[in-house]
């Protein structure tokens, strides 16, 4: 080991010493599990075990595209995503600007509680409220458009409304929790720059386009390069918050990828298949991070590594 890296170990000795918890939790949790990457090359069988399973090799992953269930649910994870990507990504940092220009008070505080409380709440209660809410003959939303002399809509079983449906309740679950990393980063402004701007004469618009957004950039694009692999992964379109919205009438556009992995490895007990699609998955995330990173590089000079 290098003598300048041992130096640095031994001086910052009681940080790494903070940090090895961290590190023992990934390692075992994150790194140890991959061992079982092997079943995707497998005709796992659970008596054999992983090591004396049938290697089929590129077969798992053939079946996956020969499968109209996964391409479906391929389809439909991209499209859910995307679009809660595409809609849901500004508005957390349009929320976090309006509550940072509040004036500090009961109500700004009330407001940030109001905001975050939904993401501490389940999807199993989460999705009760919504089948209530929009229920064809019960519900309130359906209460009122009979009130005003239309016809009820039964949401719940519409597949056509389902992707905006569940796109509404996500964001409405999340866009407070997710202000909180922009609110910091608001916070870190020197109070001093909004102080010259308004001796200069600057409007609140242009304190806005000059000071507040550019100083928030880098950790907008920071954001944005953890958020764009998700296009493909559990998030933010969740595992709970399909399993729980999602019914027979419109499976063909509610099961997401992440369906599929627990319909092949739960249910089916295929479990060759569901780590193919879940090693798939990885590297498509994997590839998404580093292309948004690289074209975060190229364009504002700065990524995540």
């Amino acid at each position: 080991m290098d003598v300048a890296l041992r130096k640095r170990i031994w001086r910052y000795r009681t940080m790494y010493l903070f940090l090895l918890p961290a590190v023992i939790l990934i390692v075992v949790f994150s790194y140890a599990p991959m061992v079982g990457l092997i079943m995707a090359f497998e005709d796992y069988d659970i008596v054999n075990g992983m090591f004396r399973s049938p290697f089929v090799g590129f077969e798992n992953f053939k079946h996956l595209f020969r499968d109209a269930d996964f391409l479906r649910s391929l389809r439909n994870t991209v499209a859910l995503n995307g679009i809660h990507i595409a809609i849901g990504f500004t508005l957390p940092i349009g929320l976090a600007i309006l509550i940072f220009e509040m004036q500090d008070s009961a109500f700004k505080r009330i407001t940030q509680t109001i905001t975050y409380l939904p993401h501490f709440v389940s999807w199993v209660a989460i999705a009760g409220i919504v089948y209530k809410l929009l229920d064809e003959y019960t519900g309130v939303a359906n209460i009122l458009l009979r009130a005003l002399d239309r016809e009820a809509i039964p949401f719940m079983r519409r597949p056509d409304l389902f992707w905006w449906i569940l796109i509404i309740v996500a964001i409405w679950k999340e866009i407070g929790w997710e202000t909180i990393i922009y609110l910091a980063a608001l916070s870190g402004i020197p109070a001093e720059q909004y102080e010259a701007a308004v001796v200069d004469g600057a409007s609140k618009w242009q304190q806005l386009i000059y000071i507040t957004l550019p100083s928030i950039a880098p950790t907008i694009g920071l954001m944005f390069i953890f958020t764009i692999a998700h296009l493909v992964t559990n998030s933010p379109i969740s595992f709970g918050a399909i399993y729980n919205m999602r019914n027979a009438l419109v499976s063909e556009y509610s099961d997401t990828l992440d369906y599929y992995i627990f319909l092949q490895g739960i249910r089916r007990v295929r479990y060759g298949i569901a780590t193919a699609m879940g090693l798939l998955r990885g590297l498509a995330g994997l590839v998404l991070v580093l292309g948004a990173n690289g074209i975060s590089r190229r364009i504002r000079k700065y990524g995540a590594f």
